[in-house]
């Protein structure tokens, strides 16, 4: 995966591996595009060798492109109109459903996520902020369809790579299929490994199931084809010549929001950052949460955090219901809601609570607990060192909301396992020198917390509780 990616925190091994699997379950079935193809199979020249293994680095340097996606279910071929952006790489199409309609999706390699159909938006390549969401691939499939679907964006995800692939290991393994015409342009079909990268990085070829690419005299991708367990081949059509407006293509916030780049911070920038922590150690802020928590579950929540006397408390609410958390640096505790507001102050009885020290405290600690900890450590009574952020912060890329300059960023937090730039599991969303939002990857995709400046007075919290979370 490139530097671009919008999901860093996932292993490009551990989702393309599964996909491989997938496919090689179903097996490859000698299904050409013209009758009696197959017998004509010869070895790749020199120069198509050459031509197959710079593809996925020509992918990888294009634009985003329009593509026609057909696969075959229970004996009737379905298709779906689609977006790939190669870089992130991220596919975005409307997709029909099992009630006869269209659903909007979004794919990045490990995690789908879905929502109502818009027409309206697709066709204007919006990508509409709300109804979102997610679910592993594969694993997360309810349908034959969405299994089908996991598969072969998966597949596409494999055709990007940064570098070149290896031509003379293509020149034994692949062969010439036959020549056909596409979108008017004549191809040349080849029967090839699905090429993807090991743990060291190196194009992992011979071990996978095959595929059959259709390159124009240029190279270009026109035609991906590959085995999803059908008697037929599903397919993907690459539209090089429909023009649109990518401006707005970007992944969801769900799924990382739009590509990065990561670069090192420059000296303000780096200062800014130092003093985030500081800034807050006397403030308080309101909470906007938004957090991925299975396959198709969402957990959202709004209360504050006080950093004053290190103390969250909000209302969530998910698929079993409503309740009400609290948060200090010792644990946490939960109790039911009684209604969608957050109480002024927390009931006396009811609580359920769960100290870090508990033998069993990590079977209760998930992706919410994690994102709330976060926020709690994002106060300090003393600055960081400028210095030393300069050398490990990154910029990931500059938003602009409602007119406002936004750097998004990443550095470390005493505690946080090293990672290289663009993979670790928090980011922060500065304005200025104000945190605005946290971002964690998670499981199931990204969660948010937003903040806002607000004035709260202290949460008092029922004593014996307080001496259980701290």
């Amino acid at each position: 995966m490139s530097s671009t990616t919008a999901v860093p925190w996932k292993s490009a091994l551990m989702w393309v591996m599964a996909i491989i699997v997938a496919i090689a379950v179903a097996g490859w079935f000698a299904v050409s595009c013209s009758p009696g193809a197959s017998n004509a199979e010869r070895p790749v020249s020199e120069e198509e060798a050459a031509l197959l293994a710079g593809m996925r680095e020509r992918n990888h340097g294009s634009d985003p492109v329009a593509v026609r996606i057909s696969v075959p279910i229970d004996g009737e071929t379905v298709t779906a109109d689609g977006f790939l952006d190669w870089q992130v790489p991220m596919l975005y199409a409307r997709v029909p459903d099992a009630e006869g309609g269209h659903r909007l999706v979004q794919a990045i390699p490990g995690l789908i996520a879905t929502r109502a159909d818009d027409e309206a938006a697709f066709s204007e390549l919006r990508v509409p902020e709300e109804g979102w969401t997610t679910r592993q691939m594969l694993v997360g499939a309810g349908t034959p369809l969405e299994t089908t679907v996991d598969i072969l964006a998966s597949s596409l995800f494999t055709l990007t790579a940064v570098e070149a692939d290896d031509p003379a290991e293509l020149a034994k393994q692949a062969t010439w299929r036959e020549e056909g015409v596409i979108d008017g342009e004549p191809v040349d079909s080849f029967r090839a490994p699905i090429m993807v990268e090991t743990a060291e990085g190196a194009p992992e070829q011979g071990a996978s199931p095959e595929a059959l690419y259709s390159l124009d005299a240029d190279g270009n991708l026109r035609r991906f084809q590959v085995n999803t367990g059908e008697a037929n081949l599903s397919s993907v059509d690459f539209l090089h010549d429909v023009e649109f407006d990518a401006s707005g293509f970007a992944a969801i916030d769900l799924l990382g929001g739009p590509a990065i780049t990561p670069e090192a911070v420059d000296e303000d920038l780096a200062a800014t950052i130092a003093e985030v922590r500081q800034g807050n150690w006397e403030d308080t802020a309101e909470v906007d949460l938004t957090v991925p928590t299975g396959d198709g579950q969402v957990t959202t929540g709004r209360g504050s955090i006080d950093w004053r006397t290190m103390t969250a408390y909000l209302h969530l609410t998910d698929a079993s219901g409503q309740r009400l958390f609290l948060a200090r640096p010792g644990g946490y505790a939960t109790a039911p809601a009684e209604g969608p507001e957050l109480p002024e102050a927390p009931p006396a009885e009811g609580w359920e609570a769960h100290a870090l020290t508990d033998e069993d405290a990590a079977e209760h600690f998930g992706p919410v607990e994690s994102l709330v900890f976060r926020l709690l450590e994002m106060a300090a009574e003393e600055a960081e060192d400028a210095d030393a952020m300069a050398e490990k912060a990154f910029l990931l890329r500059v938003d602009e909301v409602d007119g406002a300059q936004v750097h998004v960023v990443e550095f470390p937090v005493a505690g946080d396992a090293e990672a290289a730039a663009g993979r670790s599991a928090f980011r922060y969303h500065l304005e200025g020198e104000w945190l605005r939002e946290v971002e964690m990857m998670s499981f199931y995709g990204v969660a948010s917390a937003e903040l806002s400046d607000e004035d709260f007075p202290m949460v008092e919290i029922p004593w014996e509780l307080a001496e259980q979370i701290g």
